[in-house]
C-alpha cells in the first residue's frame, strides 16, 4: 500500500512541506510539554438537505473514534515522492464518493478554522489542522462506509451549536462532537449560519 502525505502549513496557513499522514497525528515530547503532531491541511465535508439539515456521521476511525463529525473528514493527499497533490476539491469527491457513496461535485469552500486537539481515547495520536470546511446540497441516496461510520443522522445545524455548547461544559472524553466540529461553530454564528446555507 502506498505511503501517504500530507501538505503541512505554517502557522500563516502557507504549505511548507509534507508529512506522513500518521506522523502528522502523532503526540511528541517537546522541551516544554507534549507537542500535538505537525499542523497540516484537514477536510471536512458537509451535505446539507433540502430542508438545510447537515448530514453527521458517527466517525469510526483510528484517531477520535466514536464521535459526532460532520459527513465525512480527509485530507488532501499526494503519495510519497510524487509531485501531485489532490486539491481540496478533488479530496472533498472522494471522502464523499468513499465515505457515504454519495457523487457531486458541487462542493464549495465556506469555512477554514484552525485547531489542534488530543485524542482522550488515545493520547498517542491528535489532530494539528487547518481545516478547510466543504458543502454540498444533497438529498439522495447515501451509502455508509461501515469502515469508516458508524451511523448517520440529518441535524439541524441549531442543533448542531447547542450540543457544542454544552459540549464544551464536559470533559474531553464524554463530548459528543469531535474538536473540529466545535470549532466550526465557534466562530460567529452568522459566518457559520451563511457557511451551511446552500440554494
Amino acid at each position: 500500500m502506498p505511503r501517504l502525505e500530507v501538505p503541512t502549513v505554517n502557522e500563516s496557513g502557507r504549505v511548507i512541506g509534507f508529512g506522513d499522514r500518521w506522523w502528522t497525528h502523532r503526540v511528541r515530547k517537546g522541551p516544554d510539554g507534549p507537542i500535538l503532531g505537525q499542523k497540516h491541511v484537514g477536510i471536512t465535508i458537509a451535505c446539507v438537505n433540502e430542508e438545510g439539515k447537515i448530514l453527521v456521521a458517527n466517525r469510526r476511525h483510528k484517531i477520535f473514534d466514536m464521535v459526532w463529525t460532520l459527513s465525512g473528514d480527509t485530507h488532501p493527499y499526494r503519495t510519497k515522492g510524487s509531485l501531485e497533490t489532490e486539491s481540496i476539491f478533488r479530496a472533498a469527491r472522494r471522502c464523499a464518493m468513499d465515505d457515504l457513496g454519495v457523487r457531486t461535485r458541487g462542493w464549495t469552500r465556506r469555512l477554514t478554522v484552525s485547531y489542534s486537539a488530543r485524542d482522550p481515547r488515545d493520547p498517542r495520536f491528535c489532530e494539528n489542522e487547518l481545516l478547510h470546511i466543504m458543502v454540498a446540497k444533497y438529498s439522495g441516496l447515501l451509502h455508509m462506509n461501515r469502515k469508516n461510520a458508524y451511523e448517520l443522522q440529518w441535524v439541524d445545524a441549531t442543533q448542531i451549536s447547542n450540543d457544542s455548547i454544552e459540549d464544551s461544559k464536559k470533559e474531553p472524553i464524554d463530548r459528543k462532537y469531535a474538536p473540529w466540529v466545535h470549532a466550526v461553530f465557534a466562530v460567529q454564528p452568522q459566518k457559520v449560519g451563511e457557511a451551511f446555507k446552500v440554494g
